[in-house]
């Protein structure tokens, strides 16, 4: 039959595959979780930017001073400075409350990342993103998707995160 040396490889290997599939299962429940919570808060700041939405709010980012020098940006081919990206937030957290520290909650973003969703929440077009951001149309399409993957968890378009952002 089995010789004991047998058994103990086979005992060794069992154990450490159910080992193995216990940390798997563990891992996946736990990205689950992490997922559904991101869900959860994506949800309720859907529902508070229902409720804190109003029209006249969005005119007033567009009244801006800073709006007014963005257009002015795009009219010459400029980017944008650290000031005018202040300024652009200030503005942007003051119609919608809190929009800043909703985005980080959900996702550590970088400048890029952050810059490119800040510029859809305005409403302005892909190719003027990439020149306010001194970057090439594609680098800032592969952003938007990018982002929407890893909130979201699944392979979205970047269609599907400039809806995201504007519903927050």
């Amino acid at each position: 039959m089995f010789t004991d040396r047998e058994i103990f490889l086979f005992v060794i290997c069992t154990v450490f595959y159910i080992t193995l599939f216990i940390v798997v299962i563990q891992s996946n429940h736990r990205k689950i979780q992490l997922l559904q919570s991101r869900l959860d808060n994506i949800h309720a700041m859907q529902k508070m930017a229902v409720i804190e939405h109003r029209a006249n709010d969005v005119n007033s980012i567009f009244a801006s001073t800073v709006y007014q020098r963005i257009k002015q940006y795009l009219v010459t081919g400029q980017s944008m400075n650290e000031e005018d990206w202040a300024e652009l937030t200030e503005v942007v957290n003051g119609v919608y409350n809190g929009f800043t520290d909703k985005l980080f909650s959900l996702y550590h973003m970088s400048n890029q990342d952050y810059h490119v969703s800040l510029l859809i929440k305005v409403r302005l077009q892909p190719k003027d993103i990439a020149t306010l951001t001194a970057h090439s149309k594609e680098s800032v399409a592969s952003t938007r998707s990018r982002l929407y993957q890893k909130v979201f968890g699944k392979k979205g378009s970047t269609k599907d995160w400039d809806d995201f952002i504007l519903s927050i």
